[in-house]
């Protein structure tokens, strides 16, 4: 009798570890180039965001451009989705704005 309660309890226990493995490997993640696109979406956003704020002061909108874009590149340069040409066309665009 002891023994078939350890088993059960076993058992529930393996179901529910597979159950877990399963459900973790089932988990949709998106591909490269959505999260790309994405990412680039996010920053070209900000900047708008952030040039609609300064607009009326040319000077102080060309300073936080800029402080926007090191930060951008900085962060885009630890990103494991981005090689070095794309963080390059992406900052061009983003100086373009």
């Amino acid at each position: 009798m002891e023994n078939l309660f350890v088993y059960v309890v076993m058992f529930i226990l393996l179901l529910g570890v597979i159950l877990l493995l399963f459900k973790k490997s089932s988990i949709n993640q998106k591909p490269s180039y959505l999260k790309k696109e994405e990412i680039s979406k996010k920053y070209e956003y900000e900047l708008l965001k952030l040039i609609s704020t300064y607009e009326k002061d040319e000077a102080l909108l060309k300073e936080k451009k800029l402080e926007f874009i090191k930060q951008a590149n900085s962060e885009l340069n630890n990103n494991i989705f981005f090689d070095e040409p794309e963080i390059k066309a992406l900052i061009a665009r983003l100086a373009s704005l």
